[in-house]
């Protein structure tokens, strides 16, 4: 595996989710690209501060995925709202896995409130069409070997793998409270990040992990018996 694209809704959800699996890839040498959707034009906690937060946000989102090793981060600078199914998103998720022809991807579940079942779909969809020969103006066909859901909020059902980082919570959590702006409407977040990744930890007999499920919306070809195992 040489390369790996994050596909995430927000400014913050790469960090949040799986902000210790970036760090212990890119430790090993793997390439992380992440690309963002929205602008965190929502992050104001007071009236007039908009532009503000937005401005914030997006330099708080550089300086948190530059502790976790990622020199290929791009926001799109969609309003957080706009995170939604649509022409122009769809074909922005398939130019981001063209550009980056990663071996695997990482983004959201369904279970999640609308922006991020948004993006789950976007995500799954243009995996599939990425590898087609069409929308030439998009890059050449890339197919990736697999897609990965992570959570962000909501817990991830049944999943797949279960990765320690405990090497790389402390990482994550530096990579996390580079997020200022995120401190008055998600102050709890810290501890919660603690608390999931001590959770998933624990089913695995590890200090702290964190979760991905497996997607066959792409079913995987199989040639031959041996590649059941």
């Amino acid at each position: 595996m040489e390369r790996v694209l994050v596909l995430g809704a927000h400014l913050d959800d790469s960090v949040i989710a799986v902000g210790g699996i970036i760090r212990k890839l890119v430790d090993s040498g793997v390439q992380v690209s992440v690309v963002c959707f929205g602008n965190g034009d929502e992050a104001f906690t007071k009236r007039g501060g908009r532009e503000r937060a937005k401005e914030r946000f997006k330099t708080e989102a550089v300086a948190a995925h530059r502790v976790l090793g990622v020199e290929d981060f791009q926001c799109l600078d969609l309003p957080d709202f706009a995170v939604q199914e649509n022409r122009a998103t769809y074909r922005q998720c398939i130019e981001a896995i063209r550009r980056v022809k990663p071996d695997i991807i990482l983004s959201h579940y369904w279970t999640e409130y609308f922006q991020h079942r948004a993006m789950a779909r976007l995500a799954c969809d243009a995996w599939w069409q990425a590898q087609w020969d069409c929308s030439a103006d998009l890059g050449k066909p890339w197919p990736a070997r697999a897609l990965y859901h992570f959570e962000v909020i909501h817990d991830l059902p049944e999943p797949t793998h279960i990765v320690d980082i405990s090497s790389e919570f402390e990482a994550k959590i530096k990579a996390w409270k580079q997020f200022t702006t995120a401190q008055d409407h998600l102050d709890k977040m810290t501890d919660q990040l603690e608390a999931r990744a001590r959770h998933h930890g624990s089913r695995i007999g590890v200090k702290y992990a964190e979760v991905l499920k497996r997607s066959y919306f792409v079913p995987e070809a199989i040639l031959s018996p041996t590649d059941l195992t």
